[in-house]
């Protein structure tokens, strides 16, 4: 694991114990089966995200995510990916409420997850889904946020960023309907994208999974280049996060999405 996945780690296990220490994991338990989920509708996936930062791009937005969220929601977007890191990328775990309360749409915690507390931590704040980066975690983890998130109704996306994250994550039980692939073009030590990274991991990726391209996506043209190489959706963050108009932004990618 490269020293930025280490200081992530390191931050989200501090913020662990300190949410332990509020609430055990029954408790969140408890409260999180009182929170409804929402399903990913059929059909491609248009993750659109809100990042107040980006530690490649600088600040991006401190405020107005509730119109910017009904905007991706008008413009066709499958599901809100919201960050929750506060340290690199300025987010909050209560910041999932506001976008819950804002849209109909399924709400993803994007987050450097390390334990099955913070799916239950997600979906009491009212996510219907997850992200897990399958290169922080060991087998048995993996395994123990997979069977989380389907006892939780939840979806969980687990991300690769190259072949050995692939091959984890091809152990898993993909039947369940509850885990997606993703696959994210970042290069973790540079954190510039790395052109083609999804079409030459594609291949790889497990039979009839769910593959979510992730990184680096900002026009008609990417989206079309990754639904040819056969992934079935897309996360997109920092262009839509910049766009002077995010609902016909997320339009034109759901369009090529779908074409």
């Amino acid at each position: 694991m490269n020293d930025f996945l280490a200081r992530m780690e390191n931050s989200s296990r501090t913020r662990l114990a300190a949410a332990e220490g509020i609430a055990s994991v029954e408790s969140v338990r408890r409260q999180a089966e009182m929170v409804p989920t929402t399903g990913l509708p059929p059909g491609f996936l248009l993750f659109a995200e809100i990042k107040p930062t980006s530690p490649a791009e600088g600040s991006l937005a401190t405020s107005g995510f509730r119109d910017l969220v009904r905007a991706y929601e008008s413009g066709g977007a499958a599901a809100i990916s919201v960050l929750t890191e506060p340290t690199e990328f300025g987010g909050s775990i209560d910041l999932i409420e506001e976008i819950v309360g804002s849209v109909s749409l399924p709400v993803m915690r994007k987050d450097f997850i390390v334990d099955p507390y913070q799916v239950w931590e997600a979906r009491a704040h009212g996510a219907s889904g997850a992200l897990a980066i399958a290169r922080m975690l060991d087998a048995e983890m993996l395994e123990a946020l997979a069977a989380a998130a389907v006892e939780a109704d939840m979806f969980l996306l687990v991300e690769a960023f190259d072949e050995s994250d692939i091959e984890a994550i091809s152990a898993l039980d993909l039947s369940s309907g509850h885990l997606l692939v993703g696959v994210n073009s970042r290069d973790l030590t540079t954190l510039q994208v790395r052109p083609h990274a999804h079409e030459a991991l594609a291949p790889l990726l497990p039979e009839n999974c769910v593959a979510i391209a992730e990184s680096g996506i900002d026009s008609p043209e990417q989206v079309r280049a990754v639904t040819g190489a056969g992934y079935h959706g897309v996360l997109v963050g920092t262009s839509l996060m910049r766009s002077p108009d995010p609902a016909a932004a997320v339009a034109s990618l759901v369009q090529a999405g779908v074409s």
